[in-house]
């Protein structure tokens, strides 16, 4: 019997249950129990793509989604966002933090593009990218985005996830998760 059969065996286990059950370079759940019909759920994704299905910066991606604000969301959301990195065959948490959505939507789009108007990508949707977010279904077509990369960020696989949570209650009201592979070409 080879002596590193039950050895072998062991990490080939290990190296399975690790593994994310997702192998393509981009996927997108919902993962909300039950989706777009749990009751407290605001938001469902229909349909998310990328292409290139491996996002490349910098560069360019095309994007186009889907997706449904469930009911009307007239005040702010907490949004707690948690980004980890693939490293062998481990998860690696890289950031994690929590934000009131309104103002870091406000904030974001000041520092980015120095106004708070949506950017044109999503304008031309009739996209809402700031609160108060009105019920409907919205689709984004095949639309481009400049990508590029902080230098502290490293390319490889990475998984995120976004949970929106009532600031008082503590209430799950949407959960969104991804998976995508960064790379320089």
């Amino acid at each position: 019997m080879n002596p590193f059969g039950v050895s072998a065996a062991a990490i080939l286990a290990l190296m399975c249950a690790l593994a994310p059950s997702h192998t393509d370079a981009f996927y997108y759940e919902d993962c909300m129990t039950n989706g777009q019909y749990n009751q407290n759920n605001v938001t469902h994704v229909h349909e998310a793509e990328i292409h290139p299905t491996t996002v490349v910066a910098p560069g360019e991606l095309q994007v186009t989604m889907d997706f449904e604000i469930l009911q009307n969301v007239p005040g702010d959301l907490e949004l707690s966002v948690r980004v980890q990195k693939k490293v062998w065959w481990f998860w690696v948490t890289g950031h994690q933090s929590t934000h009131s959505l309104c103002s870091l939507l406000s904030t974001s789009l000041s520092e980015e593009y120095g106004t708070t108007a949506c950017p044109s990508q999503l304008a031309n949707a009739y996209i809402p990218c700031r609160c108060p977010f009105t019920q409907g279904r919205y689709t984004l077509p095949w639309t481009s985005f400049d990508i590029t990369k902080p230098d502290d960020i490293p390319y490889g696989r990475y998984w995120a996830e976004a949970r929106l949570t009532h600031p008082i209650t503590g209430e799950l009201k949407g959960c969104h998760s991804m998976g995508f592979y960064l790379s320089s070409y």
